[in-house]
């Protein structure tokens, strides 16, 4: 069953819309945390958490690269994320995380989806 194109286009706007949203309620709630707890002493981190703050920073690189290029967007916050918990696990031996970093790999996939999707 073929779509009509202002379906596919009301699609591809509804997709777009949710990854930005989400994408800005992160980054809302970096900042707000980064205002609430103050920047961290990085000389003070150990070899895994450096990794894993590169990582997060690469995340975080791809949610507000998302808004224009969807593709490096997802790639950042997805590989960001992969490797972001692997070192996670291979520092604590487990990849634990709270409901918030859903939100990650959600906007990656997203993005990811909606760039496929507007490819001819």
């Amino acid at each position: 069953m073929a779509i009509s194109d202002f379906t596919k286009i009301s699609l591809l706007y509804l997709i777009r819309s949710i990854a930005r949203t989400i994408s800005a309620l992160l980054i809302i709630l970096i900042v707000m945390m980064l205002i609430g707890e103050g920047v961290p002493n990085v000389r003070e981190f150990s070899r895994g958490e450096i990794v894993s703050s590169i990582m997060f920073l690469a995340m975080v690189a791809g949610l507000f690269l998302g808004w224009w290029r969807e593709l490096v967007g997802a790639i950042l916050i997805l590989g960001g994320f992969l490797l972001f918990m692997a070192s996670e696990y291979v520092a604590s031996g487990e990849a634990g995380m709270g409901l918030t970093f859903v939100l990650f790999p959600l906007a990656g996939a997203l993005y990811l989806i909606y760039w496929w999707l507007t490819q001819k």
